[in-house]
């Protein structure tokens, strides 16, 4: 009897899965697309970033991954805290697709408390923690200006370097959402600047007179042709003049003993972003080359080169809370010698090499290629709304990853020059452990212990994402 029991059961059981695999092929009609939560972004914003639209048919087992991949589309946008897919049975064969939203926090009238220097270990080793290269201020920054995702950003800094800037970014300007326009203007003045390398480290000039005015301004057309194609069109307009004192120093700071410079660049730039999080990717690929003409013979200034640069990053998710990220950054310019002022470096933001942090590495070419497996420790969102009355801010995320990276380069020295000597025209590389932690909107702090080609060991402190 036992035995015909457990028979039928069996039966049953494959009968029952049978069925369930049936209907998941049923072919289903999206009905309407709800969203809620978006209070001040308009709709079509978000639309823009689906794959599907009402009145579309899939198979019901295909709703899981359409909703994974739709919640990266829309969360990159770093408009929302949380996004949320589900569906609605309507009738047989028809749906509703939900979309619940929790906005970010949009306007931040943030103090500027910064210090000057590249990054914090350029500043705690090489200029002796020096309090004195401290900037402040204030920067507005709305990021969902008027709900359509512009943003509007005024700058406003005093101290080391004082700054004043603006920029407007309209992301579409027409209705089909593919033309948009960012413009931004600056200015800044210097009483102490960085005028000559020395041993891969910059060297300041510090006195009493200004040392550099710089005024920068630039208009980009951007064209959104898919989801994650964007292709870029930039002409900008760049002035800058220093005291007598500068070149007295360093000659060649903007060529010849030139007190006074001006020159327009015109570049395009393509790029192909697939990650699952702009800050802190952890599976996808990002892509992107770019040229750019310094100098259009308008003004005469000694300024007339190219720029060629690409950089393509791979992220993937490997299983059981282990990532790998790997990237690689190129910069090739022609022709090599140029003066000071326009020098590219290893070492500034994300062109850098871990291990590297207290060097500028100055060369006309260069290429980085970095690699990263990480582990995740833990994750979790905490609620906070019973102390926190902003909506926006009432769950803190934090998350915790080790890792273990290999980061390698290489530098082609101007000519003429022995600024970067140290490190110039040979293989670098460098390699160690340490612990991303990731907090609210994503933003990351890097505790790092690396060992480099030079055989020094060193404790490193970032504040932003290595990729």
């Amino acid at each position: 009897m036992k035995r015909l029991f457990f028979f039928f059961y069996l039966l049953l059981n494959g009968i029952f899965c049978w069925s369930q695999s049936i209907d998941s092929t049923e072919l289903i009609t999206i009905n309407k697309i709800i969203i809620e939560g978006n209070r001040k972004t308009k709709t079509q914003i978000i639309t823009r970033e689906l794959s599907f639209k009402e009145g579309d048919q899939y198979q019901r087992f295909q709703l899981d991954s359409i909703f994974v991949w739709n919640h990266n589309r829309v969360y990159r946008s770093n408009l929302f805290n949380e996004v949320t897919f589900s569906s609605i049975d309507v009738s047989e064969g028809l749906v509703d697709i939900k979309i619940d939203l929790k906005e970010r926090w949009y306007i931040y009238p943030i103090p500027i408390f910064k210090l000057a220097d590249r990054n914090f270990n350029d500043w705690w080793v090489n200029r002796n923690r020096d309090l004195s290269r401290v900037n402040i201020g204030m920067r507005l920054s709305h990021f969902n200006f008027r709900g359509r995702s512009e943003l509007l950003r005024l700058t406003a800094q005093f101290g080391f370097t004082p700054i004043i800037s603006l920029t407007y970014r309209i992301p579409y300007i027409e209705k089909t959402q593919r033309h948009g326009l960012t413009m931004s203007f600056g200015f800044s003045e210097a009483k102490n600047l960085a005028v000559t390398t020395r041993d891969n480290v910059r060297r300041f000039l510090t006195g009493e007179e200004l040392l550099r005015k710089l005024y920068r301004g630039s208009i980009t057309h951007s064209y959104r042709k898919s989801f994650y194609s964007f292709h870029f069109l930039t002409l900008g307009l760049t002035n800058v003049q220093v005291a007598d004192t500068v070149t007295t120093i360093n000659p060649n700071y903007l060529g010849e003993n030139q007190t006074n410079q001006s020159y327009i660049r015109f570049g395009y730039q393509y790029s192909w972003d697939k990650r699952d999080n702009r800050n802190y990717p952890l599976n996808g690929a990002w892509y992107t080359a770019g040229i750019t003409k310094f100098g259009l013979g308008i003004f005469d200034d000694g300024v007339d080169f190219w720029r060629l640069s690409f950089s393509a990053a791979k992220f993937n998710n490997l299983g059981k809370n282990f990532y790998h990220a790997s990237n690689i950054i190129g910069l090739i310019t022609l022709p090599d010698d140029r003066s000071y002022f326009n020098y590219f470096s290893i070492g500034f933001l994300k062109n850098s090499l871990r291990g590297y942090e207290l060097n500028v590495v100055e060369g006309s070419s260069y290429f980085i290629q970095k690699n990263t497996i990480r582990k995740m420790i833990f994750s979790h969102k905490q609620d906070i709304s019973g102390f926190m009355p902003v909506r926006q801010f009432q769950t803190f995320p934090i998350a915790l990853y080790g890792k273990i990276f290999f980061d390698q380069g290489y530098a082609r020295g101007f000519p003429n020059y022995t600024g970067s000597d140290l490190l110039d025209d040979q293989y670098l590389y460098a390699f160690g452990v340490g612990f991303d932690l990731i907090l609210i909107h994503d933003s990351v702090l890097r505790f790092e212990l690396s060992r480099n080609k030079l055989d020094q060991t060193n404790f490193f402190l970032n504040f932003i994402s290595a990729f």
